[in-house]
């Protein structure tokens, strides 16, 4: 099933029962000016434009558990090192015998190039394996087109936004290759897990649940802090919580430097990652407010 939204709200449509391929072959994107202001380029990604996910949620609000699987790996391809062609030509290689729709996204040429590929799967993935899927895709199969792994692409319940054209894509740039042999995923979930085995080989799996609560008396709202850290956020909040971890923290003199890490660690627990520059733009504005700057 296909599940089609906008980011902003997380409540998604009533699904259609077409399958990816087919989908992206009806599918009519919409034309639009893409504004050089960076916020109305959020609102616009926001609200303004369709995104969808390809599986099956137990309910339609936007949340990590209520995506039950996934049926399609879409990987952004952001951070790129080659150009358009050489990209286009790569990913044809890697998938010559699989349906697959590569096509730009809408920040395409305004941040150099930038495409996503959807990979229509034979089976339903569970988060585990999807994020293992991720990481093979962009460490090793992708690792010559890629400068650096979009950690974003293993969020469990995001969305990604469907085509649009702009001024900088057009229609013939909207790659739909449908053949009849299916993308073998427990094949490439073994190749994957064998890749993945020297890595973690020797290192010891780590149980927390062996450990006793910690007593109540200890918690106060430094705790409460640290531990928002790692305990997420919903889109609509991300913003807010990125502003209160790093007001939180230079209230209690944590070192700036420490502070920005730790910043984009806490973006990365979030049911959608907000995108790095938008991370960075709220901790200098919080940081210039607090620390004023010369």
């Amino acid at each position: 099933m296909i599940y089609k939204g906008k980011v902003i709200p997380s409540i998604m449509e009533e699904p259609t029962q077409k399958k990816v391929i087919e989908f992206f072959k009806d599918y009519q994107p919409i034309t639009v000016q893409v504004p050089d202001d960076p916020e109305e380029q959020k609102k616009l990604k926001t609200m303004g434009v369709d995104g969808f996910i390809a599986g099956k949620m137990s309910a339609r609000v936007r949340k990590n558990e209520n995506l039950v699987y996934r049926d399609c790996l879409i990987l952004d391809l952001d951070d790129v090192v080659v150009s358009e062609e050489t990209l286009i030509q790569t990913i044809h290689k890697l998938l010559s015998d699989v349906s697959y729709v590569l096509y730009p996204t809408i920040s395409h040429v305004l941040k150099g190039v930038r495409y996503r590929l959807v990979i229509p799967l034979d089976g339903a993935v569970k988060e585990a394996d999807y994020k293992l899927l991720v990481r093979f895709f962009s460490e090793k199969l992708l690792k010559n087109v890629l400068k650096n792994v979009d950690l974003s692409n293993g969020t469990w319940s995001q969305i990604q936004l469907l085509p649009v054209f702009t001024q900088h894509v057009h229609k013939g740039q909207v790659i739909i290759q449908e053949v009849e042999t299916p993308f073998p995923l427990s094949q490439t979930l073994e190749t994957a897990r064998n890749w993945v085995a020297p890595q973690t080989k020797g290192k010891p799996v780590k149980n927390l649940n062996q450990f006793k609560k910690g007593g109540s008396r200890y918690r106060n709202a430094t705790t409460e802090l640290f531990e928002s850290l790692v305990s997420g956020g919903e889109v609509g909040n991300r913003n807010n919580r990125i502003a209160a971890i790093t007001g939180g923290l230079l209230a209690r003199a944590v070192n700036v430097t420490a502070i920005f890490e730790l910043v984009k660690v806490a973006n990365q627990y979030f049911d959608e990652p907000l995108p790095e520059e938008e991370v960075e733009e709220t901790f200098f504005s919080i940081s210039r407010k607090e620390l004023g700057a010369d």
